[in-house]
């Protein structure tokens, strides 16, 4: 009996690839789909909120490392191009503007490896919906200061609240498996065009300043080159990692249905 056992478990604990890809084959497939549509000109539209999406958690994550730094949030401000900023008080020295400046890039790799091994779970897709329209809310209470922000938020948690509210468990599984795709394409597209800008490309017109490869470079003297190149990395690796951890747990999920 044991050594029946004993090829199971191993499979379990070291996936094969061929494994791997049919265990993330939603995964997988949703991000052919993405790349399609974002290739299309007029299909890329559909797109667009979701980028928008991915600015709101680059520019709250640099809100969250401020508050943790103890400086105080004025407003999260997202641009019609899809840009945004954050304006906060910039009191700490030298760790907390790396801690604040590295937020957003590695926040937003961070939040879409998150979201990829949660939507692995089909039970908790409807609460993460629901919490993530919350989130849009209370940041519309608390930070909002513009009009176009507010009608981006405003639109992203209304649909986000409803599909919650409204949407079966398989719309709700396949909502959130599509919003953790876009959100880790989307991370990893920034942080490509910011490499982009630190090569010399224009900047955008809604450019206020700096950017965050850019205001490290001046704080810690190395070059925009290098924290871009490292954000990519670190974006690469934790898109790795999520899809392993994903991979396991819809192959754990796989095994247990009737």
């Amino acid at each position: 009996m044991d050594e029946e056992l004993k090829p199971e478990s191993e499979a379990d604990a070291k996936p094969s690839g061929m494994s791997f890809l049919r265990s993330n084959g939603l995964i997988i497939g949703l991000l052919l789909i993405s790349l399609f549509l974002n290739v299309v000109p007029g299909l890329r539209l559909i797109l667009l909120p979701f980028e928008f999406f991915t600015t709101f958690i680059h520019e709250g994550s640099h809100a969250i490392a401020s508050l943790i730094m103890g400086e105080q949030v004025h407003r999260i401000v997202i641009n019609p191009d899809t840009s945004g900023y954050m304006q906060h008080t910039v009191t700490g020295g030298m760790f907390a503007q790396g801690f604040i400046g590295s937020a957003g890039y590695v926040g937003a790799a961070l939040f879409g490896g998150l979201l990829i091994v949660l939507s692995s779970f089909e039970k908790m897709s409807k609460f993460i919906l629901g919490l993530l329209g919350l989130v849009f809310l209370a940041a519309i209470v608390l930070y909002i200061r513009d009009l176009f922000t507010l009608a981006v938020c405003g639109f992203l948690s209304a649909s986000l609240l409803l599909i919650a509210w409204k949407g079966g468990k398989y719309l709700n599984f396949f909502a959130i498996n599509f919003l953790a795709v876009q959100c880790s394409l989307n991370s990893f597209g920034d942080v490509i065009t910011l490499l982009q800008l630190s090569m010399g490309a224009p900047k955008s017109q809604f450019s206020t300043g700096l950017s965050d490869a850019e205001a490290l470079a001046k704080v810690f003297l190395l070059p925009a080159m290098f924290w871009s190149v490292l954000w990519i990395v670190i974006s690469i690796v934790v898109l790795y990692k999520a899809l392993k951890i994903s991979g396991r747990i819809r192959m754990k999920n796989e095994s247990v249905k009737p």
